[in-house]
């Protein structure tokens, strides 16, 4: 899966230690040119788990152990991944969660937007709304036809070094925050860090300001960079909380 023969998704799909049947599934959705075996992805992992949640993380294409390459990453692969996993393994559950970090906050939110049907609530983590407009906007025009003509670029910053296709661009057009703000309705908590110099948080508080989603909750972690790994309790605590007032939890 998910559609190619030679398409494969790597995921781990784990249960509460304790040998009860969970009813509710979180998936997690990891950031760009990361993968489901960071420190923050364990530790979740680990905490659902022991409140009695299924949790599900896996690689999308291009990343980790799945298969595909980077320079074929669009937001369409990226929820055409999800839809997968949901579509496997949703349905044998009372009740989904989508937990999202920065790229995975953007999928998240638009498969929530989508299918609120399979999506009943969601955790999204520095959300990565605006990620690749910011990049178009620092490329230009002219940049992005150079981009077009030599097929590839080099994106870095101080964690990853990649290469993407001009696809992820030409893609990103059907998906920008203006698009989704009007169909959003999903219960969701939005964590983010006041030093996130990759995702600014303006971006969840303009998106707090105008969507209608409700119950809505935006929380600002003073001194927080882009991947809070070490703010991870206070990434649980927060979810649980938010969770459990929506009755998203057992």
């Amino acid at each position: 899966m998910p559609g190619h023969p030679s398409d494969q998704l790597d995921y781990t799909l784990t249960q509460p230690p304790d040998g009860r049947k969970a009813t509710t599934l979180v998936i997690y959705l990891h950031g760009f040119a990361s993968d489901q075996c960071g420190e923050k992805v364990v530790y979740l992992r680990d905490c659902f788990n022991g409140i009695g949640c299924a949790f599900l993380a896996f690689d999308h294409r291009g990343h980790g152990r799945s298969s595909g390459t980077m320079k074929e990453l669009t937001i369409s692969r990226n929820l055409e991944d999800l839809a997968a996993m949901l579509h496997a393994f949703g349905r044998d559950y009372s009740k989904t969660i989508l937990v999202g970090s920065s790229m995975g906050g953007q999928t998240a939110a638009w498969s929530a937007a989508r299918r609120p049907d399979l999506v009943a609530g969601a955790v999204l983590i520095a959300p990565g709304f605006r990620f690749i407009e910011r990049r178009m906007e620092e490329l230009g025009p002219k940049g992005l036809a150079q981009l077009r003509k030599e097929g590839q670029m080099t994106y870095k910053n101080e964690w990853v070094e990649t290469t993407v296709g001009p696809a992820l661009f030409d893609d990103a057009g059907q998906y920008t925050v203006d698009q989704l703000l009007p169909v959003y309705r999903t219960p969701t908590l939005i964590i983010h860090g006041t030093e996130d110099d990759s995702v600014p948080f303006e971006d969840s508080v303009v998106f707090t300001k105008l969507t209608k989603a409700r119950p809505l909750e935006l929380l600002l972690i003073a001194g927080g960079d882009h991947r809070l790994t070490e703010w991870k309790e206070t990434l649980f605590s927060a979810a649980q909380e938010f969770l459990r007032r929506q009755q998203l939890l057992d």
